[in-house]
């Protein structure tokens, strides 16, 4: 009994073995079958260049099969370019609008980046089964499409929005200190509209969105309030007149009143903070047509020209007079190259573009405003405030002329008149050095005095025309070649040579030295002379 038990155990024991002999046989099998599957996948798969768009693959309408990432991601751009001429209107409820097609709001595809990145590692990641489905299915004309949805954002779309919108909207006006009755009167500030970039940018990327027709569309345009940028109540304080002062442009030709009156318009409203500085230059250039200026005399060197904004510099000197009474910082001041009409010596502030300019600071603890008035040929300045000088005290400003210089050359100018005319132009002017001085006193006692600044002013020479026209061009170039030596000996001596030439040419024969009849006859004596 003990032995068949035995014999039991050993048949057991010997079909186990077998079973996981056979086990490992086909484990064995199996890894080999997986390693020969996977081997032939991972063949397919190395195949393809990972850095290769799969055939079918699409983003939104643009097939980027063969392609890069980069390239894929040029196409989609090109793609978009041809709707980007579509146009987008944006409303208004009462009826104004403003227009602006994709392209200038900087229309572009939504995470294009990294859809194109997507579309790149398509069948390129993921598990290897997975990997070679995909492979397979691309190799059968399988497709696989990312959809692109269109967007402006407000960075590319920001300045055309505000440029188009603005040009419709109702702009905020500031609160004024304007003169009525003689006495400073606060003019109340009106509030604007302005666009609200963020919620108009989503306006149109709703438009924009899924359904879409690529046909442009409308879009109704949002809008908030805009303050004024000087408000009534911060000019409660300061309407107390600190400093005016008025200089007359009557006789001004049109261009020159023009000028004056942009000028004026230019500077009049400005609120200066305590501590801040300006530039009169910057207030009022360009000195364009656009800007609101014409070609009027101005002084270059000690020459007078036509320029553009000519008669600038009587409203910075206006000012700069205004300034001075109200005793604000003056922290650059140019006197002219010659002498003005309209002030004193050492009274007067030029301008010129990026080479002179006239700039003060607010000194003083408080506020001040900034009114102009241009018309009738006078321009005034006020300057408002709050008064901080005591009753009392008062402020003058003295010129003095230190020195006066006469013209010492003549400057000789051809003139399209006949030779042997000569005549005096111009006496030209004399030059000056001035001082200005300020003045203090209280209750009318003298305390102080005290030199402001220091002017040098160009004589301009004496200018004699020269008469150059002649039938006889040799005889032009010779009076033309005299007036540039600027010798009044030489000037004297051709045209005396060329009238001698002429002389003897009207009275003189043939060439035998006999008179023929006519020669030198008066008819034509009489008509050069005439």
């Amino acid at each position: 009994m003990g032995k068949k038990k035995q014999t039991t155990k050993r048949r057991a024991a010997a079909v186990r073995r077998r079973t996981v002999i056979l086990g490992i046989f086909a484990a064995l099998a199996a890894l080999i079958v997986i390693l020969v599957i996977n081997s032939l996948l991972r063949r397919t798969v190395e195949k393809y260049d990972p850095d290769i768009i799969i055939d079918g693959v699409f983003i939104g309408e643009t097939d980027v099969s063969g392609m890069t990432a980069e390239e894929a991601e040029s196409a989609v751009t090109a793609a978009a370019d041809q709707v980007s001429g579509e146009l987008i209107v944006f409303t208004l409820d009462d009826g104004r609008e403003a227009r602006a097609t994709l392209r200038e709001l900087g229309v572009s595809v939504k995470d294009l980046e990294k859809i194109t990145e997507q579309a790149a590692d398509y069948g390129k990641k993921g598990s290897l089964v997975d990997r070679y489905k995909i492979l397979r299915a691309s190799e059968k004309g399988g497709q696989k499409t990312y959809p692109v949805q269109y967007q402006i954002t407000e960075a590319s779309a920001g300045e055309v929005l505000r440029t188009r919108m603005g040009s419709i909207l109702d702009a905020p006006e500031n609160a004024a200190i304007i003169r009525k009755d003689g006495a400073a009167v606060i003019q109340e500030d009106v509030p604007g509209e302005a666009l609200d970039l963020e919620k108009t940018v989503a306006a149109v990327n709703d438009l924009l969105g899924s359904g879409w027709d690529k046909k442009g569309g409308q879009v109704q345009a949002v809008l908030e309030e805009a303050r004024a940028d000087i408000v009534a109540e911060d000019l409660e304080d300061i309407t107390d007149v600190l400093g005016t002062y008025s200089t007359s442009y009557a006789g001004s030709s049109e261009g020159r009143s023009k000028n004056i009156g942009s000028g004026a318009a230019h500077i009049n409203g400005i609120l200066l903070q305590p501590g801040e500085e300006i530039s009169a230059s910057e207030q009022t250039a360009p000195y364009t047509e656009e800007n609101g200026y014409a070609p009027a005399p101005s002084y270059a060197g000690n020459e007078v020209v036509e320029s553009m904004g000519g008669g600038i510099c009587q409203v910075t000197t206006t000012l700069y007079n205004a300034l001075l009474y109200a005793e604000l910082e003056i922290t650059e001041r140019c006197e002219h190259s010659m002498m003005v009409s309209y002030v004193d010596p050492s009274r007067d502030a030029a301008v010129a573009e990026g080479v002179k300019d006239l700039k003060f600071k607010n000194n003083l603890e408080n506020p001040v405003y900034i009114g102009a008035e241009a018309g009738n040929g006078t321009i005034t300045f006020y300057i408002y405030g709050k008064e901080y000088r005591p009753s009392g005290r008062t402020v003058e400003y003295e010129s003095e002329t230190l020195e006066t210089i006469e013209p010492e050359h003549t400057t000789y100018v051809a003139v399209a008149e006949k030779i042997g005319t000569m005549y005096t132009e111009s006496e030209g002017t004399a030059g000056h050095t001035a001082q200005l001085w300020k003045i203090v006193t209280e209750n009318g006692e003298e305390i102080s005095r005290e030199a402001v600044n220091y002017s040098y002013y160009l004589a301009t020479d004496r200018v004699v025309a020269v008469g150059t026209a002649s039938d006889d061009a040799e005889e032009t170039a010779q009076m033309e070649e005299a007036v540039n030596t600027q010798d009044e000996e030489t000037i004297t001596a051709v045209m005396n040579r060329i009238a001698e030439k002429r002389s003897q040419k009207e009275g003189g024969g043939t060439q035998d030295g006999e008179d023929t009849e006519g020669s030198g006859g008066t008819e034509e004596e009489t008509d050069e002379n005439g």
